[in-house]
């Protein structure tokens, strides 16, 4: 079995007492972290770079610099560890990545990874989004690099951000700041329950395919030792070979970045608007709950496909743990549902997902879940959608394209994704009226899309730390 042909256990490679546990070993040391694990900060900053091709010497310098301080996946690994046992910090997180084009301007071309979808660029792929003319400036032109920045504290995160920017400053041009203004800065939010959640109030994160072996282990764990949906996932599903780095077993990760802005006070005004018609229109027994139905969980996290069948209402935690294998006509989490269009959870299914790493931007002076709608934000929050890949057009490309934006998946007249989907109008999708009994007939005015806006994007390559330190 080759070194990516399984899941990996990273405290066998720490110990290094086989020949296979050894090569792991150097593998973590020479990854960038964030790829097999999230880094777990709840602040970031991405800046956007572009090198002068003219001062490749100096930008070349530049990116060693920091590759100097880029996390490895091990140190990453080992951090948490030492956070969960004694609460110390593990410190700033540093992540630097490149663009096709930005191996191209450090005249690096034998180095780049090979992917049809990185070659190309986001903005030049089929993929419903707005035209690239009505994308934020600093998205709307050629990027070359990005570099992660991510802490603990709000205020270490911001001083860390300027001082990487006095650096890329210092480089006489060599390169430039593509978002001096920092829209791209990262606020975890979290709910009375202290979980993570996006801006529309639905905790997120929670279905995260795993890569490392403890962390399938604990949630086998968790499930009481037997799990009705596998979340393990083989390495070569996040990692491919670095062609510039140092060792056999340097490898790196496909990754895309996309801001996405939310309209939170339209949202949740469709959502008691839809409640209304549904309940309006097929009498059910009790008033449907439209935006659980919608994303394909209720707000505080609790899958929809598990509710109770009496009620409708969530009985279990918040969970990874559920499938849709018995549900084939839609009625426990309707086709179209954010969470069952993404992942539908079959055995084939599980080859497109990726690792997710996003994060909230903006800052609310609401309560994201106190009920209330006047109070919601309209524009200026959203999603940093990041997620890291061994097959862009395998993954990320097929689940927006043929899953989120197909009216016609899984079957005919399912609707686009209520969230993600692009372009907007009606799809046919159909919401559940009675959990478990009966959907929707799918009129136009039962619709639910628009709220979610692309501001602009890009793939990147997180290359192997020996390749980074090796352009000195």
């Amino acid at each position: 079995m080759g070194i990516l042909d399984q899941t990996l256990s990273w405290k066998n490679a720490h110990a290094a007492t086989s020949p296979e546990s050894a090569a792991e070993l150097v593998m973590l040391n020479d990854l960038q972290g964030n790829i097999l694990k999230g880094h777990g900060r709840d602040y970031t900053s991405n800046l956007f770079l572009a090198f002068d091709t003219t001062k490749q010497d100096a930008a070349r310098s530049f990116v060693a610099s920091v590759g100097d301080d880029v996390n490895a996946a091990l140190d990453q690994l080992l951090a948490a560890e030492e956070y969960r046992a004694s609460g110390v910090s593990g410190g700033t997180f540093v992540g630097f990545l490149l663009t096709a084009k930005g191996y191209g301007a450090l005249d690096r071309l034998d180095a780049k990874p090979v992917n049809e979808a990185f070659d190309a660029g986001m903005m030049t792929r089929d993929l419903g989004d707005p035209p690239v003319e009505s994308w934020e400036k600093q998205f709307a032109t050629e990027i070359h690099a990005m570099i992660l920045i991510a802490s603990d504290d709000p205020k270490v995160r911001d001083l860390e951000r300027d001082e990487m920017v006095t650096r890329i400053n210092s480089t006489n041009g060599a390169v430039r700041l593509l978002n001096p203004a920092f829209g791209e800065d990262g606020n975890v939010m979290r709910n009375a329950d202290k979980n993570g959640i996006e801006h529309f109030g639905y905790v997120d994160g929670i279905s995260q395919p795993l890569a490392l072996q403890e962390d399938v282990t604990a949630a086998k764990e968790a499930a009481g030792g037997a799990l009705t949906w596998d979340p393990s996932i083989q390495l070569n599903q996040l990692l491919v070979p670095c062609p510039g780095g140092k060792h056999n077993v340097s490898f790196g990760s496909f990754f895309v970045f996309r801001k996405l802005e939310q309209n939170v006070r339209e949202f949740k005004k469709r959502e008691e608007a839809l409640s209304d018609v549904l309940t309006e229109r097929y009498r059910p027994p009790k008033v449907v709950d439209s935006g659980a139905s919608v994303v394909g969980r209720f707000e505080n996290g609790v899958p929809f496909a598990v509710s109770s069948t009496e009620t409708g209402l969530p009985t279990v935690p918040p969970n990874n743990d559920f499938a849709f294998g018995s549900d084939g006509k839609g009625l426990t989490c309707p086709f179209a549902g954010h969470v069952r269009k993404t992942n539908p959870r079959t055995p084939d299914s599980k080859r497109h997902l990726m690792a997710r790493r996003g994060i909230p931007y903006g800052v609310r002076t609401d309560g994201p879940n106190d009920e209330k709608i006047d109070n919601k934000p309209t524009g200026g929050v959203g999603l940093l959608f990041m997620a890291f890949q061994s097959d862009l057009v395998n993954q990320f490309e097929f689940t927006q394209r043929l899953w989120a934006n197909n009216p016609d998946f899984p079957a005919p007249g399912t609707g686009r994704d209520g969230i993600i989907g692009q372009p907007g109008g009606p799809s046919g999708q159909r919401w559940t009226v009675e959990w478990a009994k009966r959907l929707s007939d799918g009129k136009d005015d039962e619709q639910f899309s628009g709220f979610v806006k692309m501001k602009g994007g890009e793939y990147f390559f997180a290359p192997s730390i020996s390749f980074l330190k090796a352009l000195r």
